[in-house]
């Protein structure tokens, strides 16, 4: 049976919330919105979620209010909320071909894309997105509005790469630091493999560390065991709770010299990671930082879904 609902526009209110443990999509009509839809449709089914599909509407004015803008162009307005149905109705078309029983909703929030959906995220499980290949397909090409969204959401941000072949996951990668940031990204990384059956290979990468006031750069320094040593201590304490509360789970730990972003890239190519997942900031990251470097560089480079963990 499949089950949907009717569409919510800009004036509902109910526009503008989202029920707890939903999965969103972000969906505006562009080729990504079929493989943003097939990896959100999937993750609610293994979440036990509903899905909301979401197209905000922004005309661009920038100094005209949203609603005085409805009320004084209501053919303007009525246009594009019409054109917003169509793209959500070919969006649930694509949800309900791969899961016919999944319970699917849709809104129409007015406002800047990247801010709607910022809020729409507060209650959310997952925030689907989708990004665009660089013509070599070795890096991300982000627009302001994805930016915004993965720096800024307050639930785990999907980005899904235009023309990705969605299945299941197999084989998920996380990184790892020690950092509060890595143990958010730690527990979405178990979580999605705990519901998908998939492996999960923890990354640590170091680059300069200093051992008995000595400064080490170099893989080949007679110190690197020592430190790889360390690395692993602390990648273990940070995982260990969250694998014991995921028993069947299998983890491995890779600690590897070099850029911590470069590392997580490495192994998941390595190993052919359906999913990388990073988390918003590390130890680098200062309060403000909009997203951090590492993150940043993971999603523009790994050439897979990534998902940074708030």
């Amino acid at each position: 049976m499949t089950h949907w609902n009717a569409q919510e526009t800009a004036g509902d209110q109910a526009a503008h919330e989202v029920r707890p443990a939903e999965v969103l999509a972000g969906v505006h009509g562009s080729d990504t919105d079929t493989c943003v839809v097939q990896w959100a449709a999937d993750e609610a089914v293994r979440l036990g979620a509903d899905l909301r599909l979401v197209h905000v509407i922004d005309p661009g004015m920038q100094f005209t209010p949203y609603p005085a803008l409805m009320a004084g162009a209501p053919n303007l307005a009525g246009d594009l909320e019409r054109g917003a149905e169509t793209i959500l109705a070919a969006a649930g078309e694509v949800a309900h071909a791969r899961h016919p029983d999944l319970v699917v909703h849709t809104c129409v929030p007015w406002g800047p894309p990247g801010g709607s959906l910022r809020d729409l995220s507060t209650d959310a499980r997952r925030l689907v997105i989708g990004g665009s290949r660089a013509p070599h397909l070795e890096r991300m090409l982000l627009g302001s509005v994805a930016v915004t969204v993965v720096a800024h959401a307050r639930c785990p941000v999907v980005v899904v790469p235009a023309g990705t072949a969605v299945t299941a996951p197999s084989r998920v990668v996380v990184g790892v630091d020690g950092s509060a940031g890595s143990v958010v990204a730690m527990e979405t990384a178990f979580e999605i493999a705990a519901a998908s059956g998939a492996a999960v290979a923890c990354v640590m990468g170091w680059s300069t560390e200093v051992v008995l006031g000595m400064v080490v750069t170099e893989s080949f320094a007679k110190e690197v065991p020592e430190i790889e040593a360390d690395c692993r201590a602390v990648a273990d304490a940070v995982i260990a709770p969250v694998a014991a509360r995921n028993p069947g789970v299998a983890v491995d730990v890779v600690v590897r010299h070099g850029n911590p972003a470069d590392a997580i890239i490495e192994v998941a190519r390595e190993v052919s990671a359906d999913v990388v997942v990073v988390g918003s900031r590390g130890h680098g990251g200062f309060v403000g930082l909009l997203l951090g470097s590492v993150s940043r560089r993971v999603v523009d480079h790994a050439g897979r879904v990534v998902i940074v963990a708030h």
